[in-house]
C-alpha cells in the first residue's frame, strides 16, 4: 500500500493523518455491521447465540484499540523522532502500550466468534468440521491468552513499557508480534478453508454465492493484511535483541524514528481487526437484508415461477371423512417475509400427511393448506393464476414481520440426518418447513444426497489396484506434486541448518540436533503415531464392525493421510518465522521436528500410493520415477538458497539475524502452497484399496507370504523387517555424507585439519567468501557447487534406474529391479570405502568416488519401499508405515562420526562408520538373490515364464489349503474364490473369474 506522505502547517512529513482516517474508517465500518448483527439476532431472529456475545466483546476492544491509534496521531505517531514534542512522549508510549495489549485479545475474540458460528452450521452433521473447528477454538484462545499477558508483563517493572525506567528488563515489541504471526496466519488459513468443503456442497441461488464469495474474499484480503502489518513492522524495528533487554528502549528497537516507520504497521493492525469483524458478520445479515431489500438476495421473476410450478405438485391432504376439497389449478404461497395463520378449521379437522415423491422440491416457508387464510396466503379459489398476487406481496414482505424460517444465515446447519427417510419427508412437507434446504435452494432432496459422502471421500473411491495405466499415470503424476514438495523442504532446511549454526553460533553438537529432530523425531513418530493410523482409520472401523449411519464420515485413507499431512508441514515451515526472529536453537528444533513430522506422514500415504496405483510390475519404475522429482526439487531449493537467501555465509562477520528474516517469505509461500495443496487434493478424486483387496492381492503371488521361515516368522515378516533395516542404514550413511561432504574434501587442502573444519561444519558449502577460499586452495569448484552436482547425479540415477524398471517386464536382458538394488548397493559400498582408503594429493580427484557414491545410491530408497510392500497383504499399509520409519537412521550416527574426529580420529577413519552401514544395507538385496521363496515374493509375474500357467509352487501352495489346511482357513472366503470353477480346474480360469467377478462388483458399485 503506498501512504502519501501529509505535510502539516509547519511543513514537515506527517503520515497521521492518513492513518487516522483508514483507522477511523474502518472502525466505523465494522460498527456498522455489528450493529446490524446485533439487531437481526435480537429483533429480528429473536435468538442470541454465544458468538454474538464475542463478537461484541470483540468490536469493544477494537475501539479501544482504534482510539489508542488515533490518539497516538495527536502525540507523535506517524513523525520522525525530530518533529515530535518532547512532551508527547509519554502520552505516545501509552498509547503503543494500550495498542500492544488490546491487539491479541481482539483478533481472539473475533476468530472465537467465528468458529462458535462454525461449530453451530455443523452441528450433528459435519464431525469432522465440528471437531477442527473445537481444535481451532483451542488454539486461538490458548495463543491469545499466553500473547495477551506476554504484552502485559513484557516489562519489568511493567511501568517501564510505557515510561523510562533505568533498571527495566523488556521484551521487544517485533518478538512479540512476529512470533505471534505464525499463529494468527495459520488460523486465518484453517478458518478460511474449513468451511469451503461444505460450502462447495451445496446448491445456492446466485446472488446468495456471490455474497458468499465476497465473504470469503475480504476473508483473504485479511490474512494478507496480517503478512502485509509484520512487513512493515518489520521494516520499522531493525538492531533489536531477540532476548530480554536491560534497555527498556529497545523494545522499540534500536533504530530512530520508531513513530514514523511504525505507524503503518499499526495502521495495517486495526484494518486486520475492524474488516476481520465485519467479515465475521456478514453471514447473519440474511434476516435483515431479506427484510429491507429481498431483491438483492432473490429473484423476484425466478420466485414467481419456482411459487407456481413447486406449488402445483404439492399434493392436498384427504379430509378424515374420506373429503377432498377441489385443488385449484394455481396455489397461492406466501410472500418471502409474510406470517402465516394457520386456519382455524384444518387446526379443528387434523389431517394426516401423505407421501410425496423423492424428488419434490420442498419450499422454504411454511405454507397454510387451508381453504381461506388471514393473509391470504392459503388455498384461495378467487386468486388469479397469472402471479399478481406476488407483486403487492412483495412489497407488504418489507413491512410484514419475517417467518422464523427465513431468519437463517447464509450458511445454515444442514439437517441432522443429511439422508432423511421417507418419514422424515413427510413430516417436513406437512409442516411445510425443509430443515436440510435452509439455505434457499430450490433442489430436491435426492440431488443433495451425493454431496455427503464424507469429509475427505466425496464419493465412493476406486480400487488403486484395478487402474488401467492411463489413469495410473494420471493419479501418480499429481501425487508426485508432494514428493517435489518434500525435496524442495530438505534442501532447504540442509542449508538452513548452516546458516542457523553460523548466525547464532551454535556448535557441532547442536547443528547436527537439528538434523536429529528432523528425521529421528519426525521421521520416527510421524508414521507410527500419525500417519499409519489416519491411513488405515477406516479400516479400524471395519475392525470394529460398529454400525455406522450415512451421515458419519469417513476420515481414513490416502487421501486424508495426504490432507493431513500437508497440514502438520504447512504448521512447521510457518512456525521457522519466529524461530529465525529469536534465532532460538529450541525454536529450530520444535520447527524442525514438526516439518520432519509431517514430512513423514506424507510419505507413509505417497509412496504405498505411487507403488500400489497400477500394474504390479511397474510399481518400481513408478516410484523411481517420483522419487526422481524429489530429487530434482532439493537441487533445485540448495541452489535457490546458496545463492540467493545465504550467498554472503562464507564468515559470521557477514551475517545477522535479518539474514534468516528474509527467508521468512518462502516458508509462508511454503505454507500457503500446502492449504491449496490440502483443497486440491480433497476435490481430486483418488483411487483408494482396502486391506481385504490387498489381501486378495498377494493371494496370487507364486508362494505363501505367510509360510515359515528362519525363527519361525513368516517370509513376509523377514522381508519387512530387511527392507525397514535397509532404510535406516542406506539413509544414515547418505546423511553423514551430506553433513561432512565439506570436511571430506578439504581435509588434504594445505593448512586444513578436520578439527578446524569442525567448528565450521554448519556452512558446508554455502558462503561466496568460503568458496572463494577453498578455490585458492585448490578446488576446481566450489565445495558447494560439488555438492550439488553430487545431488544431481542422485537424480540422473533414479530417472535412469526408472527407465531400466520400465524394460524389465518385457525385457528379459534387462535385470530384475531387485537385482537393480543388489548392484546399486553394492557400488555404493565400493565407492564409499574408496572415499575412505583414498588420500589424493590433488583434492579434485576425491570428488569422483564422492560423486559416484551420490549415483549409486539414489535408486535404493524407492526400490527397497517398492520391494518390502511385496506380499505384504492386509498389512501393507502398516508396512508401509514402518518402512518409512526406515529413515529415522540419521537420528544417531551423524553423533557417532563426529565423536571419533573430536576425539582425535581423522575423517577417514570416521568414515568407516559409513562403510558399515552400507554394508549393512547390502543384506537384504543379497537374501532376494539367495533365496528361491524370497525370489518369488518380489518378483512381479512378468518375470516368469509361462505366465497365466499354474505354477508347482501356486500348486503346491493351493492343493494343501483346500485339502487338509483348508479346514483351518475362513470357508467363506475360499467360497468366493473358487466359485464358479471346480477343485482341479486350471488356475488360469480361477483367476481370470475372479478378475471378471472384481471388476463387474466395481462397475457396479
Amino acid at each position: 500500500m503506498s501512504i502519501a506522505n501529509s505535510t502539516t502547517t509547519t511543513n514537515f512529513p506527517d503520515r497521521a493523518p492518513t492513518v487516522f482516517a483508514v483507522t477511523t474508517a474502518t472502525l466505523c465500518l465494522s460498527s456498522v455491521f455489528v450493529a446490524a448483527r446485533v439487531y437481526c439476532r435480537t429483533w429480528l431472529v429473536k435468538r442470541v447465540g454465544l458468538d454474538d456475545y464475542f463478537i461484541i466483546a470483540a468490536w469493544f476492544l477494537a475501539f479501544g484499540l482504534s482510539f489508542s491509534i488515533d490518539f497516538a496521531t495527536h502525540h507523535g505517531l506517524g513523525r520522525h523522532d525530530e518533529n515530535i514534542d518532547p512532551a508527547d512522549y509519554d502520552e505516545l508510549r501509552i498509547s503503543e502500550y494500550a495498542f500492544s495489549i488490546l491487539y491479541n485479545p481482539a483478533l481472539m475474540l473475533t476468530k472465537t466468534s467465528i468458529l462458535l458460528f462454525f461449530l453451530r452450521i455443523s452441528k450433528d452433521t459435519q464431525p469432522v468440521m465440528k471437531w477442527v473447528s473445537r481444535a481451532l477454538l483451542a488454539i486461538v484462545n490458548l495463543a491469545g491468552t499466553i500473547l495477551t499477558l506476554l504484552n502485559i508483563f513484557q516489562c519489568k517493572p511493567i511501568s517501564a513499557a510505557f515510561r523510562t525506567h533505568s533498571d527495566a528488563k523488556c521484551i521487544p515489541l517485533l518478538t512479540e508480534f512476529v512470533c505471534a504471526a505464525p499463529v494468527n496466519i495459520v488460523t486465518d488459513l484453517a478458518i478460511l478453508a474449513l468451511p469451503i468443503p461444505v460450502l462447495t456442497g451445496i446448491t445456492l441461488p446466485p446472488k446468495q454465492k456471490y455474497i458468499l464469495i465476497l465473504t470469503f474474499a475480504i476473508w483473504i484480503f485479511v490474512t494478507i493484511v496480517d503478512v502485509i502489518r509484520v512487513y512493515y513492522l518489520q521494516k520499522a524495528i531493525s538492531g533489536v535483541p531477540t532476548s530480554v533487554s536491560d534497555d527498556s528502549n529497545a523494545i522499540f528497537g534500536t533504530e530512530d524514528d520508531f513513530a514514523w516507520n511504525a505507524s503503518i504497521s499499526l495502521m495495517w493492525s486495526a484494518i486486520e481487526v475492524n474488516v476481520g469483524m465485519t467479515c465475521a458478520c456478514i453471514p447473519t445479515l440474511k434476516p435483515l437484508i431479506m427484510k429491507l431489500l429481498p431483491d438483492m438476495l432473490i429473484d423476484p421473476s425466478r420466485m414467481r415461477s419456482a411459487n407456481t410450478t413447486r406449488a402445483s405438485f404439492v399434493p392436498e391432504p384427504p379430509s378424515p371423512e374420506g373429503y377432498r376439497e377441489p385443488r385449484p389449478s394455481v396455489i397461492k404461497l406466501p410472500p418471502i417475509g409474510e406470517p402465516t395463520v394457520p386456519s382455524l378449521a384444518r387446526q379443528q379437522r387434523p389431517r394426516p400427511a401423505q407421501p410425496v415423491p423423492v424428488d419434490l422440491p420442498i419450499p422454504n416457508q411454511t405454507k397454510d393448506f387451508s381453504p381461506t387464510s388471514a393473509t391470504g396466503a392459503g388455498f384461495n379459489s378467487n386468486d388469479n393464476s397469472n402471479g399478481n398476487s406476488n407483486n403487492h406481496s412483495a412489497a407488504e414482505g418489507r413491512d410484514a414481520d419475517v417467518h422464523p424460517s427465513e431468519y437463517m444465515d447464509f450458511i445454515t446447519a444442514l439437517n441432522s440426518d443429511p439422508f432423511p427417510s421417507n418419514e422424515t419427508r413427510r413430516g417436513t412437507v406437512a409442516t411445510g418447513i425443509s430443515k436440510a434446504n435452509t439455505l434457499g435452494t430450490h433442489g430436491s432432496m435426492r440431488e443433495s444426497k451425493g454431496v455427503y459422502f464424507g469429509f475427505v471421500n466425496m464419493g465412493k473411491p476406486k480400487t488403486m489396484l484395478h487402474v488401467s495405466a492411463a489413469d495410473s499415470f494420471k493419479y501418480c503424476t499429481v501425487v508426485t506434486i508432494l514428493f517435489f514438495l518434500w525435496g524442495v523442504s530438505y534442501g532447504f532446511l540442509y542449508t538452513l541448518n548452516n546458516a542457523v549454526a553460523a548466525i547464532a553460533d551454535l556448535s557441532v553438537a547442536q547443528t547436527l540436533g537439528l538434523t536429529s529432530a528432523y528425521f529421528g523425531g519426525g521421521y520416527f513418530f510421524g508414521p507410527l503415531v500419525v500417519g499409519e493410523w489416519i491411513l488405515r482409520h477406516d479400516e479400524h472401523r471395519r475392525t470394529t464392525r460398529k454400525k455406522s449411519s450415512p451421515a458419519e464420515m469417513q476420515i481414513g485413507g490416502f487421501k486424508a493421510t495426504f490432507i493431513l499431512g500437508l497440514c502438520i508441514y504447512g504448521i512447521g515451515t510457518i512456525t521457522l518465522w519466529p524461530s529465525a526472529v529469536l534465532t532460538s536453537w529450541a525454536g529450530f528444533m520444535f520447527s524442525h521436528f514438526v516439518v520432519g513430522f509431517g514430512l513423514a506422514v506424507l510419505e507413509t500415504a505417497a509412496n504405498p500410493f505411487i507403488a500400489l496405483c497400477g500394474p504390479t510390475e511397474y510399481s518400481e519404475m513408478r516410484l523411481l520415477f517420483s522419487q526422481g522429482v524429489q530429487g530434482i526439487g532439493s537441487v533445485l531449493s540448495s541452489l535457490l538458497a546458496q545463492r540467493v537467501f545465504f550467498k554472503n555465509l562464507g564468515s559470521r562477520e557477514n551475517i545477522d539475524s535479518r539474514t534468516l528474516i528474509d527467508v521468512q517469505w518462502t516458508y509462508l509461500a511454503i505454507t500457503l502452497l500446502c492449504v491449496f495443496l490440502a483443497l486440491f487434493f480433497y476435490y481430486m478424486p483418488l483411487p483408494e484399496v482396502t486391506d481385504a483387496e490387498l489381501e486378495e492381492a498377494a493371494d496370487k503371488i507364486r508362494v505363501n507370504p505367510r509360510k515359515k521361515s528362519v525363527g519361525g516368522l513368516a517370509l513376509r515378516t523377514w522381508s519387512l523387517i530387511l527392507a525397514i533395516m535397509t532404510q535406516w542404514t542406506y539413509l544414515a550413511a547418505q546423511e553423514n555424507v551430506n553433513i561432512f561432504f565439506h570436511g571430506l574434501l578439504t581435509i588434504n587442502l594445505p593448512g586444513q585439519t578436520f578439527a578446524t573444519n569442525l567448528d565450521g561444519i554448519s556452512v558446508t558449502g554455502v558462503g561466496a567468501a568460503e568458496d572463494a577460499a577453498n578455490r585458492a586452495l585448490g578446488l576446481n569448484l566450489a565445495v558447494s557447487e560439488y555438492l550439488l552436482i553430487a545431488h544431481t547425479a542422485l537424480a540422473v540415477s533414479r530417472f535412469a534406474v526408472g527407465y531400466l524398471a520400465y524394460l524389465s517386464p518385457t525385457n528379459s536382458k534387462i535385470p530384475e529391479p531387485r537385482t537393480i538394488l543388489l548392484i546399486s548397493t553394492l557400488l555404493s559400498l565400493l565407492f564409499g570405502a574408496l572415499t575412505v582408503f583414498l588420500s589424493p594429493s590433488n583434492p579434485n580427484m576425491l570428488v569422483i568416488p564422492a560423486v559416484l557414491f551420490f549415483f549409486a545410491e539414489g535408486p535404493i530408497w524407492p526400490l527397497t519401499f517398492a520391494l518390502g510392500l511385496r506380499g505384504q497383504g492386509n498389512r501393507t499399509k502398516r508396512a508401509a508405515a514402518f518402512i518409512t520409519m526406515g529413515g529415522s537412521g540419521p537420528a544417531f550416527f551423524p553423533f557417532v562420526v563426529y565423536a571419533i574426529v573430536d576425539r582425535g580420529g581423522s575423517i577417514h577413519t570416521a568414515f568407516v562408520v559409513v562403510v558399515v552401514l552400507l554394508t549393512v544395507t547390502c543384506i537384504y538385496p543379497l537374501l532376494l538373490h539367495v533365496s528361491p521363496d524370497a525370489v518369488l515374493l518380489v518378483d512381479p509375474p512378468a518375470r516368469h515364464p509361462g505366465e497365466g500357467e499354474r505354477s508347482p509352487h501356486v500348486k503346491t501352495r493351493r492343493d494343501t489349503e483346500l485339502g487338509l489346511g483348508g479346514l483351518n482357513e475362513t470357508l467363506a472366503q475360499r467360497k468366493r474364490r473358487l466359485s464358479g470353477s471346480t477343485l482341479m480346474g486350471t488356475w488360469n480360469f480361477s483367476w481370470k473369474k475372479d478378475r471378471k467377478r472384481s471388476t463387474t462388483s466395481e462397475s457396479g458399485s
